[in-house]
């Protein structure tokens, strides 16, 4: 029970005079059970030690393991998600590869316009803008328009509107833009159900009517303009400040058709608002509906292919490390 310096310290204490009576041999055993009661104790404080430390140890181990068990909840709950984003984003490609095949084909549109270029860049995956392209006989009917919203619900309202177009050139044989804009609204309205509901989807939309033989083009917008530059003049036809769809029932919507001549080498321009409202640039500013007239002005003796690379160009080292705000569309045809 005792290590050897001890035992030679009581040793050496008996062989002391003092333990010759009886006071001596108390002090003696007196010091013997003081010693073992401190060895008592420091084996109880030393065993309360260890029990602790395991207390402890087993409360780590399960607070270890409730940790590592969050940790493979929170992964199993990670790959769900990753499979799940990884399924809508399948969805939304397969759901592009629809969208694109409704729009006008490339080979059409050079059919129809040899110098021409259109510079379509979706905000998502699908696009709330779209246009359209229709040649019959003596004419061409080619419309820009800019659905409510982007995304998927700008994509359903594009394919909506598309098939509206369709139907009223082709079945109903209407070719006025006006007309078209205004069947357009009533065909958005119906569809939408919009005078029993709340709902204001709708679209802007510039549309213009080609008549090859005259060499005269109508043209009608709701909220979207049509740029024309003859030579070095640009000129500008305005739209009515309307929307199509969003009923509302005190209000008549009737849409002006613009009738002009064109020439021989004019250009001209439809467009939506998203190249106009990119944010970026050294201050984060929007390109702004001027700068883009300044590049249209300064580029339209360039072949379309060529100011369809200068306008993305532009618009991307404008963006930088912006986020892209808006679809953009923007086409350009040379008569």
């Amino acid at each position: 029970m005792f290590n050897a310096p001890i035992l030679f310290i009581l040793l050496s204490f008996v062989e002391q005079p003092i333990f010759g009576d009886v006071a001596g041999w108390f002090m003696l055993f007196g010091l013997i059970f003081t010693l073992i009661g401190g060895f008592i104790y420091f084996r109880w404080v030393q065993k309360r030690f260890h029990d602790e430390n395991k207390k402890l140890s087993e409360k780590l181990s399960e607070r270890t393991y409730q940790v590592m068990m969050q940790k493979w909840e929170l992964e199993r709950k990670n790959i769900a998600i990753t499979q799940q984003n990884q399924e809508i984003i399948d969805s939304l490609h397969y759901a592009k590869n629809i969208q694109l095949a409704v729009l006008p084909k490339p080979d059409v549109m050079k059919s129809c316009f040899t110098d021409s270029f259109v510079l379509y860049k979706p905000k998502d995956i699908v696009s709330g803008d779209f246009y359209f392209l229709e040649k019959i006989p003596g004419m061409t009917i080619l419309a820009v328009a800019d659905c409510t919203g982007h995304g998927v619900a700008g994509a359903f309202m594009s394919m909506v509107g598309s098939s509206l177009l369709n139907q009223i050139i082709n079945q109903e044989k209407i070719t006025d833009p006006g007309e078209i804009l205004e069947h357009l609204n009533e065909g958005i309205v119906d569809a939408l159900r919009q005078k029993e509901s709340e709902s204001h989807g709708g679209m802007d939309i510039a549309i213009c009517c080609i008549n090859n033989d005259r060499s005269e083009m109508k043209f009608a917008g709701a909220n979207r303009p049509l740029w024309r530059m003859h030579g070095e003049e640009l000129n500008i036809l305005r739209p009515d400040k309307l929307p199509i769809g969003g009923f509302r029932p005190d209000e008549d919507r009737n849409f002006t058709t613009q009738t002009m001549a064109l020439n021989k080498g004019d250009c001209f321009y439809l467009f939506t608002d998203g190249y106009a409202d990119q944010f970026g640039g050294p201050e984060g500013k929007k390109i702004m509906t001027k700068k883009f007239r300044e590049l249209v002005q300064t580029m339209h003796d360039s072949p379309m292919k060529d100011q369809q690379t200068t306008l993305n160009g532009y618009f991307e080292n404008w963006k930088g490390k912006f986020e892209q705000v808006d679809d953009v569309l923007v086409i350009g045809c040379r008569v």
